[in-house]
């Protein structure tokens, strides 16, 4: 069973509306509906931030034992390239917020964890191959995603973000440390956000405005690489 994790409700939306799920667990902040048939998945509303998503994590790993973790929704843009709409796949999930370099560990990285926690080699090349689809051209980049419990909307802290990862090609609340429970764990991980705003002054505006279009989009990519792995 394959579970997909999302942080908000409106982020879960376009896989609740088509997908028979019957509720299998719930506190009062996570939720978890499971789907029934040859291919069941788990759909799992984490809360928003990271410490909700570790949280979700860990809870649907111990119950559930699911054999891989997907992490969808929304997020923000940080690569000049990807734009509104666009679905990011994450290469590696990396934190942004995190600063041990005192004690010689590289910025981001956790004390005593990796430095980044790379998408899983399987589900990247499915998810490559199902990028090269004709109706996904042009649509899909593949690059590394930051995670911080802060919303990028601040000029000041967005551009200080890129300039310490100028690799990143997006950024969200909470693939990070769903990738570190899943690593901890042993668990295969992948990250796929759809852009619902690019990260600057205009960030908070237009997530409101967009995310039902990036929920989709994410959702769509998410239904269509779940299918070519579970096959």
């Amino acid at each position: 069973m394959i579970a997909v994790l999302a942080a908000m409700a409106e982020e879960l939306a376009p896989l609740r509306g088509e997908l028979a799920a019957q509720e299998v667990y719930t506190n009062k902040v996570v939720k978890m509906w499971r789907t029934e048939g040859e291919r069941p998945l788990l759909l799992v509303q984490s809360g928003i931030g990271k410490a909700n998503a570790a949280a979700a994590a860990a809870i649907v790993i111990e119950r559930f034992a699911p054999r891989a973790l997907i992490n969808i929704g929304s997020a923000g843009g940080f690569a000049p390239h990807v734009k509104v709409g666009d679905v990011v796949v994450g290469t590696e999930a990396l934190y942004s917020d995190v600063d041990a370099t005192c004690f010689n560990y590289r910025l981001g990285q956790v004390p005593q964890m990796p430095p980044v926690y790379p998408g899983d080699p399987a589900l990247l090349a499915a998810a490559k191959a199902l990028a090269a689809a004709e109706e996904f051209a042009g649509r899909v980049a593949f690059g590394p995603i930051l995670t911080s419990d802060s919303f990028m909307s601040d000029p000041a802290r967005v551009a200080g973000i890129m300039a310490a990862f100028p690799q990143a090609f997006a950024s969200d609340m909470e693939g990070a440390a769903i990738a570190e429970a899943a690593y901890q764990c042993g668990v295969p991980f992948l990250n796929v956000r759809s852009m619902s705003d690019i990260a600057g002054d205009e960030a908070a505006r237009s997530f409101d405005e967009n995310l039902e279009l990036a929920a989709a989009r994410a959702a769509e990519f998410f239904r269509r690489l779940a299918a070519a792995i579970s096959a």
